[in-house]
């Protein structure tokens, strides 16, 4: 395979990951400062979901090269199995 492929699909898996996990890290943000109560004093609760946030967004990035990666390196170009190898 083509450098240039594994590199694309890299950057787009990135691309891709780093949005799930900011709209993860988000949501789950959210939700802890709902269920701990966290104050909202000088947006301390504001504070825990950014960080949150920026949390997904790593590891939503380093899970998506690593996918990226792995789905331009396989053999059958990353389609999967056709619909004759399933059944």
């Amino acid at each position: 395979m083509a450098l240039g492929r594994k590199v694309g699909f890299a950057f787009l898996g990135a691309l891709l990951g780093a949005m799930a996990g900011g709209l993860a890290g988000l949501v789950a943000g959210l939700v802890y400062t709902e269920g701990a109560a966290t104050s909202g004093f000088e947006g301390y609760s504001g504070y825990v979901v950014a960080l949150s946030m920026l949390l997904g967004i790593a590891v939503g990035m380093v899970a998506g090269v690593i996918v990226g990666w792995s789905r331009a390196t396989r053999r059958d170009g990353g389609r999967g199995p056709s619909r004759a190898e399933r059944t």
